[in-house]
């Protein structure tokens, strides 16, 4: 097996840097076949991941969401295998896919060695690719104010988000369709899940596993304020959202339409905004090396 360890060297501060150059020597030690990318500039993770799929068996992400994001994106539809150093400030992909956090190297390279493949469904909304969790409105307005706050980290970023998106947020009325069936709500949020988790610790949809050819869509219609900030809080506590609070509804591909401006992100990245979005799976799925449930 080959490997090229791509490293976003602007996530979580320089963080992810760090971690890896002062593992390198036990790096190059357990992959005895292992290129280390050093990426200054996230707009070319993709790109990189893109050529090492060329020419290594496994490309590994190191940094946040948006860094697996990104790599996922670049080896989508190789043959290659996608590996995971999570040291972002949320790292809900990595959890998606049973990986601790906040781990030493060693325990990130051995889940690599073990080579227990898990085919991760790959979501796309209007062509983008994304891996965990899509948000409209209330959730996408939340990580627009995390990407902010520069001095904050993990945990702490988002409830500060959350809560001044708590005071600014306004509903929004969406339409479409679920699956070939109409809908038509006024809303908090509209949120897609592959994972069940967002944020570092939002139990978003509980029921969500990336592996079963399924999205859910989550929606928090658009009651009063205070009932809002309920919600907020149990999320904040490590809940679910009550099923008296939101809609959960599984499908296979979706056509929503804004009427309002909006906010939204792609695994906390800040995403383009449209009236339109088409939602659906990729044929193919993403074969990431993780830990399979019960193991």
């Amino acid at each position: 097996m080959s490997y090229t360890l791509i490293v976003n060297c602007k996530s979580n501060s320089s963080r992810a840097e760090q971690y890896i150059r002062s593992s390198e020597s036990l790096i190059h030690k357990k992959l005895h076949s292992c290129e280390i990318k050093y990426i200054s500039s996230p707009n070319q993770l993709i790109k990189e991941a893109s050529l090492s799929a060329q020419s290594s068996s496994v490309v590994i992400a190191c940094g946040g969401d948006g860094t697996a994001q990104s790599i996922a994106r670049g080896i989508h539809g190789t043959n290659a295998l996608m590996g995971l150093i999570p040291v972002g400030s949320g790292n809900d992909f990595a959890k998606s896919i049973g990986l601790k956090t906040k781990q030493p190297v060693e325990y990130y390279l051995d889940v690599i060695l073990k080579q227990q493949v898990i085919p991760v469904d790959v979501p796309v909304i209007n062509d983008q690719i994304f891996i965990n969790t899509a948000g409209i409105g209330f959730d996408g307005l939340t990580n627009y104010y995390a990407s902010g706050f520069k001095s904050l980290k993990g945990i702490m970023k988002y409830t500060f988000a959350g809560l001044k998106a708590f005071l600014n947020a306004k509903p929004l009325v969406v339409s479409g369709t679920i699956d070939g069936s109409s809908f038509d709500r006024k809303v908090w949020l509209v949120a897609v899940a592959n994972g069940a988790i967002e944020g570092g610790k939002y139990l978003i949809s509980p029921t969500s596993i990336n592996s079963d050819g399924l999205l859910e869509l989550v929606i928090v219609p658009a009651y009063n304020r205070l009932k809002l900030g309920l919600a907020f809080i149990l999320l904040s506590l490590g809940r679910s959202i009550p099923d008296t609070f939101s809609e959960l509804i599984t499908f296979k591909e979706a056509f929503i339409k804004i009427a309002d401006p909006h906010f939204i992100h792609l695994d906390g990245e800040v995403g383009g905004s449209s009236s339109d979005y088409e939602i659906k799976l990729e044929s193919e799925s993403l074969n990431v090396l993780g830990i399979k449930t019960g193991e």
